[in-house]
């Protein structure tokens, strides 16, 4: 099925589509299928930041015979609810169904792998510009939603870059900041890290980290080996990096916490508490909850699943950390109901706390490769500013433009057919009223004759001249003999042009 509203709302806004679908009726599959080719190449290319929530789906499925149908991928899965038009939204699952649903369907939490979103991508999603009213959270899940510009709160890392896979994919403008360092009096003794045996010639264990979006933290350490031999490690969160000595973690010689790309605070939520998040750190670890507080927020801003983060005088820091078998933070908020997420304590206890969304804003920037001390310099890692171009592989956008390419002829060929069968037509039209001289004098051109005038309306032909000498042309009577011009008879070799 041609999605006719995605090609006129975002491929030819400037066209006059029926022009072209006019003239285009003899080569309309063609076009249609050119078109359509094209749309899922810009589809998949591009990054529709904002469009699309992982790990949810809406709750009203669209009573339609075949529903839910199989689909390759969520992009095929969203192009089947546009060329719908009783279809509002979709929900795409791993095992290749396509769930089309309704306008009065809500969005909620649902299982890993589930991709959902409306039928179309805005060009600018609100969800990544957008601020909740005053109103947020709110009583009921429906006022809560309301309380945000697209009528949706945004899920996590809704605004982050993702592959075709879904998987995180780097900011494209490289950003990364080293948040806390062991050279600057970070412990570092983190748990619950992978040990990275298989580091390529020139790769060091903070490159595999900084290429990593997931990847938050990077150690090397030589206790755990016989030999001592330098280790590396990397961890998504690491576990009780803040301990002193005496725990279970590593001892770095080296290590770093890294936040990729950057973030916005979307709503402050000190004052209140969210059920669902968990403990990193108590309030023992720093001497003040200001400094408590601002670890506290480095841990969640460097953690890309992480969405919400809260400082306790009493019990010290809690993120959202939404991994198998940790917090599980209710979708929307809401502070009422049988089950709220939210408790307003109305005490002074949390003290600090931020709503944030990972996104990858702002200029480009280096990788910062070099330790993050007074004075140092950016360090050239062999073969990584030839790896890491801007922009799409070199294939996809050879791809695009082939398409291009591809389209553009159709479409011209297809306007240049029906103009040529437009002024055929007419010129018929004048040739059967015998208003056209042009068509006689060319055929008389043809046949090695001149100065040949075209037949009369009566069907009589006063003025032929005939190639045969003597000979009278019309109705006896009628005409009269006209000497056959020999060099254009000659010239067309006896009026035979073969």
């Amino acid at each position: 099925v041609w999605p006719r509203n995605i090609i006129s709302e975002r491929l030819l806004p400037r066209l006059h589509v029926s022009m072209i679908l006019r003239a285009s009726r003899m080569t309309s599959r063609s076009l249609q299928g050119c078109v359509y080719f094209l749309l899922l190449v810009l589809a998949r290319s591009e990054q529709n930041l904002g469009c699309f929530h992982y790990g949810f789906a809406y709750t009203t499925v669209l009573p339609v015979l075949g529903n839910p149908f199989n689909a390759t991928d969520a992009v095929n899965c969203q192009t089947r609810c546009a060329a719908m038009p009783e279809c509002a939204n979709f929900a795409f699952f791993p095992n290749k169904k396509c769930f089309l649903g309704s306008s009065d369907g809500k969005l909620r939490s649902a299982q890993a792998g589930v991709v959902a979103g409306p039928k179309s991508c805005s060009p600018v999603s609100e969800a990544c510009t957008g601020f909740p009213s005053p109103s947020f959270p709110a009583a009921t899940a429906e006022r809560t939603m309301a309380a945000w510009p697209g009528g949706e709160q945004p899920t996590p890392l809704q605004c982050w870059p993702r592959g075709s896979d879904g998987f995180p994919m780097r900011c494209l403008n490289r950003t990364a900041n080293v948040l806390e360092d062991t050279l600057t009096g970070w412990s570092g003794r983190c748990e619950g890290m992978k040990h990275i045996t298989d580091l390529q010639e020139g790769e060091t264990c903070q490159i595999r980290c900084l290429m990593a979006p997931l990847c938050s933290v990077w150690i090397e350490e030589s206790t755990t080996d016989p030999a001592n031999a330098s280790r590396c490690w990397n961890g998504i969160l690491g576990d009780k990096c803040n301990q002193q000595a005496g725990g279970n973690g590593l001892v770095p010689t080296r290590g770093q916490r890294l936040a990729h790309g950057t973030f916005r605070v979307l709503a402050n939520i000190a004052g209140m508490q969210i059920k669902g998040l968990v403990q990193t750190f108590d309030n023992t670890v720093y001497a003040d909850w200001q400094e408590g507080a601002k670890h506290c927020k480095f841990e969640c801003s460097s953690f890309l699943l992480c969405q919400f983060w809260q400082y306790s005088r009493a019990h010290g820091c809690y993120i959202d950390d939404p991994r198998k078998g940790r917090g599980d933070v209710h979708y929307p908020l809401v502070t009422g109901g049988h089950e709220p997420s939210v408790i307003s304590t109305g005490s002074t206890d949390w003290v600090a706390g931020e709503m944030i969304q990972h996104n990858c804003v702002g200029a480009k920037s280096p990788i910062p490769t070099a330790a993050p001390l007074e004075g140092s310099v950016q360090a050239k890692v062999a073969g990584l500013q030839d790896k890491e171009k801007e922009g799409r592989p070199w294939w996809e956008s050879l791809l695009i433009f082939l398409a291009i390419c591809l389209c553009i002829s159709v479409i011209g060929g297809a306007i240049w057919m029906g103009y040529n069968d437009k002024q055929r037509k007419e010129k018929a039209a004048r040739v059967k009223a015998g208003q056209d001289s042009s068509f006689w004098n060319q055929r008389a051109e043809e046949a090695g004759l001149l100065e040949v005038s075209p037949p009369a309306r009566q069907g009589i032909l006063p003025n032929f001249s005939s190639p045969f000498p003597g000979r009278r042309q019309g109705p006896s009577g009628g005409g009269h003999v006209a000497e056959l011009n020999a060099a254009a008879h000659r010239g067309s070799n006896g009026g035979r042009f073969f």
